[in-house]
């Protein structure tokens, strides 16, 4: 499943951002790095992003040398993303998740477990 245009990061400004402002959580060989949108860092007008989440995957060469494999971790995240039910209160926010080395050992079941717990963890949803 292919994340839609208006739930993806781009552009390295958004992304140095998250960097520098993001609040950081971590579960296992996940990071998750959650920060508040910055409308000046986007094309779209503000009042377009009442409530939206905006999700980016950042698996370096160091987690697999084959880009197949981090290919089909980024597929899985994003379709883990989009299935998930996040707080209707959020402001629009940012996410931004880093595979560590090591990540294309786990099981599919434990990496979405390690997401679902991270998420938990970063107040994104109600459970």
């Amino acid at each position: 499943m292919v994340l839609p245009q208006r739930h993806r990061l781009r552009g390295r400004g958004v992304f140095d951002y998250i960097y520098q402002r993001g609040q950081r959580f971590q579960q296992g060989l996940l990071q998750l790095r959650v920060a508040d949108a910055a409308t000046n860092l986007l094309r779209e007008p503000p009042e377009t992003l009442e409530g939206e989440l905006r999700f980016g995957v950042v698996i370096s060469s160091k987690v697999s040398k084959r880009a197949v494999k981090r290919n089909r971790l980024r597929r899985l995240l994003h379709e883990a993303f989009l299935r998930q039910t996040f707080r209707s209160d959020l402001p629009p926010t940012w996410l931004l998740l880093n595979l560590r080395p090591g990540a294309v050992e786990l099981s599919d079941d434990n990496l979405l477990e390690e997401w679902s717990t991270l998420i938990q963890r970063a107040g994104l949803t109600d459970s």
